[in-house]
């Protein structure tokens, strides 16, 4: 299976920049943890209240065993509340020197 790499984009709401990143900082240790976790990396933007994943995971059936994991199930249900917008999750794709466009 291919490996799997993700960018997750968090933005917190005005006054709540440091609750989100506590809530953030939370998963590094359990996910690190995780079968298949390759790399788990948290970022803060310079534009404030804004957070950023930069995952690899050994295969999407790991990656989809994080998304069910308790610690993420707990973002999931906590995070509304500091959260400015939905969080987005973008699988990437890598794109090769000479590859063809789709």
């Amino acid at each position: 299976m291919p490996e799997v790499r993700v960018i997750a984009k968090f933005a917190a709401r005005k006054g709540k920049e440091k609750q989100l990143r506590e809530l953030l900082r939370g998963l590094l240790a359990p996910t690190h943890a995780e079968p298949g976790c390759k790399l788990y990396e948290l970022y803060e933007s310079d534009t404030k209240g804004r957070f950023y994943f930069y995952e690899r995971w050994e295969s999407q059936a790991t990656l989809d065993k994080h998304a069910a994991s308790p610690h993420f199930k707990r973002l999931e249900e906590t995070a509304g509340g500091v959260l400015q917008e939905p969080f987005e999750v973008n699988i990437l794709e890598s794109i090769q020197a000479g590859a063809a466009a789709r």
